[in-house]
Parts: C-alpha cells; sequence; structure tokens
C-alpha cells in the first residue's frame, strides 16, 4: 500500500484503522484499477492507428497523451494495495 493513503493521518492507530477500512474496500479499489488499465488500452489504440498521424498538431497530441498516460500509471500505482509495492 502506498504511504500516501495515509500521509495525512499522525496517530499511529489511525493510520492502521484508516488502512483496514481501505482494505475492506478492495473490491472496489481494484475495480478502480481495472478500469484504468482499460482506459490505457483505450489510448493504446488511439495511438496506434494511422489517422493518429493525419493532424498539423500531432505532437501536441502525442504530448497530451502521454501526459494522461503518466497520469494513469500514477493512479494505478496508487491503486495498488499489495503490501509488497509500498514504492515510497
Amino acid at each position: 500500500m502506498q504511504p500516501k493513503w495515509t500521509s495525512h493521518l499522525r496517530d499511529k492507530e489511525e493510520k492502521d484503522r484508516f488502512a483496514k477500512y481501505l482494505l475492506s474496500s478492495r473490491g472496489v479499489i481494484d475495480r478502480l484499477l481495472v478500469i484504468t488499465k482499460d482506459m490505457e488500452l483505450e489510448l493504446d489504440g488511439k495511438e496506434l492507428s494511422p489517422e493518429a498521424y493525419d493532424s498539423p498538431s500531432w505532437a501536441s497530441k502525442q504530448a497530451d497523451n502521454n501526459g494522461y498516460r503518466r497520469c494513469l500509471r500514477r493512479i494505478q500505482t496508487l491503486l495498488t494495495l499489495d503490501p509488497k509495492e509500498t514504492n515510497g
């Protein structure tokens, strides 16, 4: 679990309680993780389409897609509640 989930709490008891609350919501969080991965796959399909290159502003669109992908991946990292994956 990423430390960001409990960084707003000072007390260890509060952190433990919130972590348990979060883990009890794992089904919803796992579903959100799948949804964000689907969103990334959808983005892959758009980027690989030949029509994606038929625009004079292709570089700007690609930069926007890269930022969107980066955001999705950060959210996916946050939604990964595996205790072995704390990265931070």
